[in-house]
Formats: structure tokens, sequence, C-alpha cells
């Protein structure tokens, strides 16, 4: 079996259900790939977790991006149903129960601390940038996905602080 048709050695692709090929850099492969590559880093993340809480929560987090590549790589003919307030509700109950345990936070923090926070601070970045993508096509994306993308780099926020935390580690803050 071959892993390659060559056909996107010209610079194009094609979008799920469409036979028309479209310049790789059109915004929605700009955002596909901001997905691609925030999805493929919380799987790094993931490899380094050894707490269930966190690791449900990236893996749940994994799936709905696969729900918003869903949406937004087959041009209206996907099959799968895109993020419904429900996941939106979901993520934020998460966000709300981890903020009780980490506590307020008064001050702008630096990355870092443990390497799994470093990487959730990272991933955080990548979320952003991708919600950046997105929002150049929130007209044709569900009112959902910008929405979701924003809790979800509040998730890997609050995630990278309870993990600093839990490993009673003194997190820096800039100095200015």
């Amino acid at each position: 079996m071959r892993f390659y048709s060559g056909k996107g050695d010209d610079g194009t692709s094609t979008l799920c259900g469409s036979a028309a090929r479209f310049p790789k850099t059109d915004p929605r492969f700009e955002a596909l790939g901001a997905i691609d590559e925030l999805n493929s880093y919380l799987g790094i993340c993931r490899a380094l977790v050894n707490n269930s809480k966190i690791d449900t929560a990236l893996k749940t987090a994994q799936e709905d991006l696969f729900i918003i590549q869903a949406e937004l790589g087959a041009v209206g003919q996907s099959t799968i149903a895109p993020l419904s307030e429900k996941q939106l509700r979901a993520i934020e109950q998460i966000i709300d129960a981890l903020g009780v345990e980490v506590g307020e936070i008064k001050e702008f923090t630096l990355a870092g601390g443990t390497v799994l926070a470093a990487h959730l601070d990272f991933a955080r970045t990548l979320a952003r940038r991708a919600e950046r993508r997105l929002v150049i096509l929130k007209d044709i994306l569900s009112p959902m996905v910008i929405s979701y993308l924003n809790r979800l780099s509040s998730l890997l926020f609050i995630l990278a602080r309870y993990v600093n935390k839990k490993e009673n580690i003194k997190e820096d803050h800039p100095s200015y």
C-alpha cells in the first residue's frame, strides 16, 4: 500500500467531499494544520502524564479536536455532529474544578516548572494559534468551535498550574 499520492506536489490539496484542488496556503489548511499540530502535541503531553484525571481531560480534548477537523475539512459533508454546548460545558466544568484546587492566580506566570507543566504551557500557545487560525473561518464553522478553543487554552493553562501545585513547584512570575 502506498502512503502518498504525489498529487500535492504542486502545492495543492483537496478537502473531503470535494474534487476541487485548493492551494495548501488556503486558510482552511492553515487551520487544519494548527489543529493537527495541537492535537499531536497533546499526545506528547499525554505521554508524560501519570494522572488519570489529566490524561482523560487531554484525551477528551484530542477527540474534540478531531470533531473540529472533520467539520472544517469536510466541505459541509461531515457525518460527524459538530461540537455541542455539552462539550463546551464539560471543559468548563473541568477548568472550574481544577481552578478550585489551584486557587486564585493574581499575577502572570512564567511557563515551566515540571516538564509536563512546561509542555502544557506550550500546548496552550498552540491552542491560541489554532484559535487565531479558526477565527478567520468562523463564518463557516459551528458556533461552539471558537468558544471551545478559547476554553481549551484555559484548560491547558490551569492544567499546567495544577501539575506544578501537585508537585509542590513554586512557579516563577515576571519581574518586569
